[in-house]
């Protein structure tokens, strides 16, 4: 899996695009979206446990199991 060179500037994009959202889809669905994809994925892995985690944060968040 490929990394990230520049936390900074990925953030900023981020955000960017959850302020602009300006996508056919919300932004903040697909990051979700994503993140819970790849928590489930079958070979279990770091960055998978983290997706893990975020999903069951914003899944408590929101009231949701």
């Amino acid at each position: 899996m490929e990394k990230i060179n520049n936390k900074e500037k990925c953030i900023d994009i981020l955000l960017q695009e959850l302020q602009e959202n300006t996508h056919i889809e919300r932004v903040e669905d697909v990051i979700f979206w994503a993140l819970e994809a790849y928590a489930k994925k079958e070979e279990p892995s770091n960055g998978s446990m983290v997706a893990y985690a975020i999903v069951n944060r914003i899944k408590d968040a929101e009231g949701v199991k």
